[in-house]
């Protein structure tokens, strides 16, 4: 039975956080792993190649994540969804829809000789047809497993890639959608470039892809299996030669020769199977606690992951507060210099006189109204007083420099102009009397 890789690119949702100590060979993540059934062997970690896109060298993948977010928001005017949300579905029942996936992970079965080269032109190609970015690519030359922990000479060695996707457009704000056909032709594409053989499609063989410890634990059952078949065979075969030995009577006449070796052949498998059992449960047993491992591993990690999310919450609030605190300091502030404002204004304009005041009050509403034309109220207020005086221009110089404390200096020019309408405006209405006066 061959034993050689064939081309398979299995997509699914970044797990960042896990996705970067595994690629990076963590010490943390090293010591984390049960050598009993999966190793990374260190000493052939030299092997390894790592690539990344120049413009995100340096950027973590959760800074790229949360820079995705912000494009989003962007582009669209919502929030990126990141959770599972329930959605009525057309046939009238809920169902969970997943959140938004903008980074994805690639595991990529590769050869001894398939190089970095190779796999950069796989992902151009799969640019070029879906808009997919690849923005990381890791070779792992030294991970595998032993069929037999005790034996160094039954490691498995497991070649490949993982490929990091940016699976977003960052035109629209949204994210690649890849139909069961495109995916299809996707593990096409990754045969026909790393020129390997392709791999059986999901619908001939029935089988969800497995992940790596549960691909272990697959092949381990199939190799019992097998184990089984093989020692059942053997046994049958034995039982029908010695029975036709013992037919023929050449048993019974020499005491040796072909019986006697199926005699000891028998006995040899007879001793062999329970060892041969014992060491699969012990596999199995082996199996299962990493397993167990494993998933104590991720429940270890999600309770951290929510003490730092509690944490930064806390951080969050504490600035909140600290925020509105400053906010209503500078409210406070405001509300002080409005009123002091308020104050020496009240003061000022009680020192002139009446129609002076009303006229200088007239000109302050104006700048308050957003420069808009004195209200009928205004320039009423303003032409009583320079009705009161002999000389109109001087009149409207006098209310000007009465109102020069209250004004700042780009809206002198502005209170100044209005004035001089109203100056004119009275003597053209002064002129039209005069007139009206002569003809009677």
């Amino acid at each position: 039975m061959s034993t050689t890789a064939k081309a398979s690119d299995h997509v699914k949702p970044c797990n960042i956080e896990q996705s970067e100590r595994h690629n990076r060979r963590d010490a943390e993540y090293i010591a984390s792993l049960n050598p009993r059934t999966l190793y990374v062997r260190t000493e052939l970690s030299h092997n390894n190649e790592s690539y990344v896109v120049p413009d995100l060298k340096g950027v973590t993948l959760q800074q790229h994540y949360d820079a995705i977010k912000a494009m989003v928001k962007q582009k669209t005017g919502r929030a990126m969804q990141e959770k599972k949300v329930t959605v009525i579905g057309k046939n009238g029942k809920p169902k969970e829809r997943n959140g938004s996936s903008p980074i994805r992970e690639s595991v990529v079965n590769i050869k001894p000789d398939t190089t970095m080269a190779d796999l950069k032109k796989y992902t151009e190609k799969v640019c070029q047809r879906w808009g997919v970015r690849a923005i990381q690519i890791h070779i792992h030359k030294d991970e595998g497993h032993y069929t037999n922990p005790d034996d160094p000479s039954t490691w498995q060695p497991n070649l490949h890639a993982h490929i990091i996707w940016d699976w977003m457009n960052h035109e629209t704000g949204k994210s690649f959608k890849l139909g069961k056909k495109d995916m299809e032709d996707l593990q096409d594409m990754a045969a026909e470039t790393l020129e390997m053989e392709r791999g059986q499609r999901k619908a001939e063989t029935g089988r969800e892809h497995l992940e790596h410890n549960d691909f272990i634990l697959f092949q381990q059952k199939k190799q019992s299996a097998e184990l089984d078949i093989e020692i059942a065979e053997k046994r049958d075969r034995l039982n029908t030669e010695n029975g036709n030995a013992i037919k023929s009577g050449v048993a019974n006449l020499f005491g040796k020769g072909k019986y006697a070796d199926m005699e000891k052949e028998n006995k040899r498998l007879k001793e062999e199977l329970p060892k041969q059992k014992a060491a699969l449960q012990w596999k199995y047993q082996q199996a299962l606690e990493a397993e167990r491992d494993k998933q104590s591993q991720q429940l270890a990690e999600k309770e951290k992951q929510i003490d730092v999310l509690q944490d930064k919450l806390k951080g969050e609030v504490f600035r909140h507060q600290q925020d509105n605190q400053e906010k209503d300091r500078i409210i406070r502030q405001k509300d002080s210099i409005i009123n002091d404002y308020r104050e020496r204004i009240g003061h000022y304009l009680s020192t002139l006189s009446e129609l002076l005041r009303a006229a200088v009050k007239a000109v302050l509403d104006y700048v308050q109204d957003g420069y808009r034309s004195f209200s009928y109220s205004q320039e009423c207020d303003v032409k009583r007083y320079m009705n009161s005086q002999p000389d109109k221009e001087e009149a409207a110089d006098t209310v000007l420099k009465a109102s020069l404390p209250i004004l700042k200096s780009n809206e002198c020019e502005k209170v100044k102009g209005q004035l001089s309408y109203i100056v004119q405006d009275m003597k053209e209405e002064r002129q039209q009397s005069r007139n009206r006066g002569f003809h009677m």
